[in-house]
């Protein structure tokens, strides 16, 4: 699957199509960061989460990393980053696979003290070291 975007805050030089495809519109160095909040809904066994990115519809090299599930309700955020090149026109997906579609990325309502959980927070950062 590929993970989508429904809100963006900001968008500086880097546009949204068809809801996933993350495309620039200057090349660079880009440093993409992000956080999913995992939850597995039910099932009584361990289940496993992949996530990877994609670079014009093609999976990264090496950019594939496993998570666990190993019980109902128990939430973990998934967080790191890439860096990569990309010209004018280009695009990248971040994308996620489960065998169980029991495990999702979820979303939290507000709840008085705190603010909502968002289910996916993208930050991409443009022309590194310039």
């Amino acid at each position: 699957y590929s993970i989508s975007a429904s809100t963006v805050a900001d968008s500086n030089g880097i546009s949204v199509v068809d809801g996933s495809k993350f495309t620039v519109s200057s090349g660079g160095t880009f440093n993409l960061q992000f956080s999913l909040q995992l939850n597995k809904l039910q099932g009584g066994s361990a289940e496993n989460i992949e996530i990877w990115l994609a670079k014009n519809g093609t999976d990264v090299p090496y950019s594939n990393t496993n998570i666990t599930l190993a019980n109902n309700n128990n939430l973990q955020v998934a967080a790191w980053n890439f860096v990569f090149k990309l010209n004018a026109g280009d695009y990248f997906r971040l994308m996620w696979s489960t065998s169980d579609t029991a495990c999702q990325i979820v979303a939290a309502a507000a709840a008085a003290p705190v603010p909502a959980i968002p289910s996916v927070i993208l930050t991409v950062t443009n022309n590194i070291g310039k």
